[in-house]
């Protein structure tokens, strides 16, 4: 019977970038003197998380890869004035799986990043003349009606877009 035994993480390395050269999955199986499926399995690996290190920890598994986690942070770097819901969207359409908010919220700030909430605001309101709107002539409530105001001053990037220091 055979002895099953754990690749190095040296070993591991080195049989990605035999592939990353252009050896063949069996070439790099016979050369470590292992199966072909543990060379195939070692690739997926790498090519999915970037990494073929193998630390098993208890728990729960994570929900996000590391590769993913960069890309959130670097979404967030490039457009600062983006939403925590836009980058669980964007998330959502380059991974095609949903993560939520407060995972967002945590891998951003690991990166040392402040997520941009959407404002809400109660504006204070004048009993005879209703709500007190900055620059009545140029801002509406949203079809949600939720206090955040809209305006109709648009710029080459949005129609319409939420005015954010209202409050």
């Amino acid at each position: 019977m055979s002895r099953r035994s754990r690749l190095l993480d040296s070993l591991r390395w080195r049989a990605v970038g035999w592939m990353e050269m252009g050896s063949s999955q069996a070439h790099a199986a016979r050369r470590l003197n292992v199966s072909r499926i543990v060379v195939q399995r070692l690739w997926d690996q790498y090519q999915t998380e970037d990494s073929v290190s193998r630390i098993h920890v208890s728990g729960r598994p994570r929900v996000t890869t590391p590769a993913e986690d960069r890309f959130l942070a670097l979404s967030a770097r490039r457009r600062r004035n983006t939403t925590v819901p836009q980058l669980v969207a964007d998330h959502f359409v380059a991974s095609g799986r949903r993560i939520s908010a407060t995972t967002v919220l945590r891998r951003l700030h690991n990166a040392g990043l402040c997520a941009r909430r959407p404002v809400v605001c109660v504006l204070p309101t004048d009993d005879r003349e209703g709500p007190a709107y900055v620059g009545q002539e140029n801002t509406f409530p949203g079809p949600d009606s939720n206090g955040i105001l809209y305006s109709s001053q648009t710029n080459p990037d949005s129609h319409w877009g939420a005015i954010q220091g209202v409050c």
